[in-house]
């Protein structure tokens, strides 16, 4: 067993060690947006085999695959309408879509056989793709489907850390070594002697710490209405929704939205247009947007002074991480030229502004240029001819919170006037 630790420079060794591994039947411990999963060759019987010795897992307990993309997806699942909008609204991110899986015949294009062990009793199969570019680009490197799972025997608590993981496997020690100075002392054979579950493992890929994120939520598209089978960090009422029962979960919400959204392309300012009543999350929400977008400094509603500017502080090579993400943009024809990286938050709060000559007078229009994001409290309240002028000049998320419970949130999301609710 090989253990590679992950850098900055070193990822396509990565891949090509990881694709090598998985090619050869081998099983690979490697990190993810959730939890470090347990990556096989979905359809190699061997390796499956391996895998499932290693998880105890019990007959009829369903393995999710990770796929690259929709297309990807398509071949081996069958995605009615529920699953298409999942997939476009949801993904890249941390849930698994449960759907009817294709056979061979039924897939009319050339792919392999998935493992029959990895689905369900009913013939459903998890389709998961991850919001981690590491993991897309070895599915596309490695060209099918791997197994997403979470490395650690069923029933066991996933783990966020190689020491973690190790320290599950390792026999008991006085040593005050850590794990992983541990296994390098078990290596070979008393390795083998010592654990016949690491002896499983062919390669790990150590990536440090994980952010302690709940495994994918699971969403059976299958019938008319989504049904969550399995409740994570996000948790979806509809392809299109999500439900927050707490602030810290719609700053969440905000910072998973600011995020898809900045894997689209844009050649114009983007505005999000926030409806929702007093205290329905409005300006926590922006708070998680501008954690997204590398704000530090506290964001405060503006509500008395209408607006606040903020520098958005996006890493240098943001742009290039969208290479591998970029398969749904707004727009397909904008050229990397065109492409305008953002560069300044404006938060609004246009409670008291009523007609268009005041948002005039405020330089509202001034601020609708490419490069900066706008977030507009309290939208409900303006103009339709205002809004036919945004619509002109800047791309409009739609944003609609609303209470739906005892201390919970419904947040809803459009890209487009026809997909606001």
């Amino acid at each position: 067993m090989k253990v590679l630790k992950l850098t900055s420079t070193n990822q396509q060794e990565i891949i090509k060690q990881t694709v090598a591994t998985l090619k050869s039947g081998g099983l690979v411990v490697f990190p993810s947006d959730t939890v470090y999963g347990l990556l096989a060759d979905a359809a190699n019987p061997e390796a499956v085999s391996k895998l499932l010795a290693f998880k105890e897992r019990q007959p009829g307990k369903a393995i999710s695959i990770f796929v690259a993309d929709k297309d990807m997806a398509e071949k081996y699942v069958e995605l009615n309408q529920n699953g298409q909008n999942v997939i476009k609204n949801l993904t890249p991110g941390p849930f698994t879509v449960i759907a009817k899986y294709k056979n061979k015949e039924e897939s009319r294009v050339p792919r392999g056989e998935i493992d029959q062990r990895l689905l369900a009793e009913n013939g459903t199969l998890g389709i998961r793709i991850p919001d981690y570019p590491l993991i897309l680009n070895l599915i596309k490197e490695f060209d099918k489907p791997t197994t997403a799972t979470s490395a650690n025997i069923s029933s066991s608590p996933p783990h966020y850390s190689i020491e973690s993981f190790l320290k599950s496997l390792l026999p008991k020690s006085d040593s005050a070594r850590s794990p992983l100075a541990e296994f390098s002392c078990l290596q070979g054979e008393t390795l083998g002697k010592k654990s016949k579950k690491l002896s499983l493992i062919d390669l790990i890929v150590d990536a440090g710490e994980l952010p302690h994120n709940k495994p994918s939520t699971v969403i059976d598209t299958t019938t008319g209405q989504l049904k969550t089978l399995r409740p994570g960090n996000l948790l979806p009422k509809t392809p299109n929704s999500l439900i927050s029962n707490s602030e810290k979960e719609t700053k969440e919400l905000g910072r998973f939205l600011a995020t898809k959204l900045l894997k689209k392309c844009f050649s114009k300012a983007i505005v999000f247009l926030l409806e929702g009543e007093l205290g329905t999350g409005k300006t926590i929400f922006t708070k998680g947007l501008a954690e997204a977008l590398g704000i530090q400094e506290e964001i405060i509603s503006p509500t008395y002074t209408i607006f606040y500017e903020y520098q958005i502080n996006l890493p240098k090579d943001w742009l290039d991480s969208l290479k591998c993400f970029d398969t749904d943009r707004l727009n397909q024809n904008i050229s990397v030229k065109e492409f305008c990286p953002l560069r300044k938050l404006v938060h609004f709060d246009l409670y008291r502004i009523e007609t268009p000559e005041e948002l005039k007078e405020i330089g509202f229009f001034d601020n609708l240029v490419c490069g900066n994001l706008c977030v507009i409290e309290w939208a409900e309240r303006l103009p339709k001819e205002a809004i036919s002028a945004i619509r002109n000049t800047a791309e409009i998320v739609y944003i609609k919170l609303k209470h739906s419970g005892i201390n919970q949130r419904e947040i809803e999301w459009g890209f487009s006037a026809e997909e606001k609710a």
